[in-house]
């Protein structure tokens, strides 16, 4: 069974441009709130074109909640561009052409679907000390992560940021793991 990261793992950092050419890091970007991570297989998917669209009709929630929604794609910065100039992503919106992201993550797929060289539909909420709180990683290019338990994660870690608290955890251990894997 391949390697995957898990709840309380450290977040590997990368950086990544945008189809447009700006440079963005995982870990400074850590410094505007939680990271949210959403692996797409490409712009040219009508299952991620479609996730697009749910996470722009959440996009208000997750920008209360304090998220910072970074959608990672593996393909060709003028293709993801292409789709960015028809004005259809609300969010940061990442070209991985040579799979970085998506190895160190551990959703690169060689074949999937239909496809080569995509990243596995994936989601990832990164609280801001670099640590995953919350981990999802499709089996099917359909397999998404439920957007209700994204933003349920995701409120969780507003509320112990506001409270100052680390879940349910009494005995200063670790708290449960919120993750989801469909393998």
């Amino acid at each position: 069974m391949a390697k995957k990261l898990i709840h309380g793992d450290p977040a590997p950092d990368f950086t990544l441009a945008t189809p447009h050419g700006v440079e963005v890091s995982l870990h400074s970007s850590l410094r505007k709130g939680p990271a949210v991570l959403e692996f797409i297989r490409g712009t040219w998917d009508p299952a991620a074109r479609e996730r697009i669209t749910e996470l722009a009709g959440a996009k208000e929630h997750i920008d209360e909640l304090g998220g910072n929604l970074l959608i990672i794609s593996c393909e060709d910065p003028g293709s993801a561009g292409s789709y960015l100039d028809a004005g259809t992503c609300p969010f940061s919106l990442l070209a991985d052409p040579a799979f970085e992201a998506s190895q160190l993550f551990f959703v690169f797929q060689k074949f999937s679907w239909g496809a080569v060289n995509v990243a596995r539909p994936a989601s990832f909420i990164i609280d801001r000390c670099g640590f995953l709180r919350y981990c999802h990683t499709g089996s099917s290019p359909l397999d998404a992560a439920p957007l209700d338990e994204l933003l349920g994660s995701l409120r969780s870690l507003r509320e112990e940021e506001q409270t100052g608290s680390r879940g349910d955890a009494q005995d200063g251990s670790s708290p449960p793991a919120s993750s989801s894997s469909r393998e």
